[in-house]
């Protein structure tokens, strides 16, 4: 196994942990049977331009990215008959190689995005891959993933952000200083690098807005309730939310 980084710094870093590691693309995909790209998506058609030539004749190539509709329209026309979508929903609110875990992938869901025009030996290939390193794994088309992650991931990124700068509109460490569980719980997602959530919001942008829409029009029925000094409404309303939460445990 081979990895691909940018930069020589990047190289230098890696390579006291992992030392098959170069910058050069060519040498990288030398005689890999399955490439997984795990850039931010929109470095990845250039990328997967860049990688086509150098790929073997049977190599498959998935990926790890957070958005699949556009993607996966583009790469299947850059490496056709060779490329289904893939997101791994594991990872933290660090980011970079630092941030590598060996188990990641365990117990975590995959979404592979087939189409139609999907080669199966590229679909069983993928799903052996997160099969591998302990994942479990679902497919739906690249629209759908996109829908559903856009409520489960990209909403409440955005809600996290949002509480972060609702309760602390000037950034004052005094008042986050008094934080306890509750505050640290809800808003670890907002460490995120900005820059790649920045670009999933925009790629991800129709089904991130209907989302918004619909927990700003929860918020303002709950603001509602408590304005009315609705004990009952309040409480079928959280009660609802603890039921709908139960479910993940």
């Amino acid at each position: 196994m081979r990895l691909w980084a940018r930069t020589a710094a990047s190289v230098t870093r890696i390579q006291t942990i992992f030392p098959e590691v170069t910058t050069d693309l060519a040498t990288a995909a030398q005689g890999a049977d399955l490439c997984v790209l795990c850039t931010p998506v929109s470095a990845m058609p250039a990328l997967a331009e860049s990688l086509a030539p150098h790929l073997s004749a049977n190599a498959v190539v998935t990926d790890a990215g957070s958005t699949k509709a556009n993607l996966v329209q583009t790469l299947a026309h850059l490496l056709p008959d060779r490329f289904v979508g893939s997101h791994p929903m594991a990872g933290s609110d660090r980011s970079g190689f630092d941030a590598a875990r060996a188990d990641l992938f365990e117990d975590a869901i995959t979404i592979l995005t087939p189409t139609a025009n999907t080669s199966p030996r590229a679909l069983e290939a993928a799903r052996d891959l997160w099969l591998a390193v302990g994942s479990r794994t679902v497919e739906m088309s690249p629209e759908a993933h996109d829908a559903a992650v856009a409520r489960i991931s990209h909403l409440p990124h955005a809600a996290a952000a949002a509480l972060v700068n609702a309760i602390s509109p000037e950034g004052s460490r005094e008042l986050l200083a008094l934080a306890g569980g509750g505050y640290r719980d809800s808003t670890r997602i907002a460490a995120s690098p900005p820059a790649l959530w920045s670009e999933i919001f925009l790629e991800n942008q129709s089904a991130v807005v209907a989302g918004l829409d619909d927990l700003t029009a929860a918020l303002n029925e709950l603001s509602g309730l408590i304005r009315a000094q609705d004990g009952p409404g309040i409480e079928a309303f959280l009660a609802k939310a603890k039921t709908t939460r139960e479910f993940l445990r």
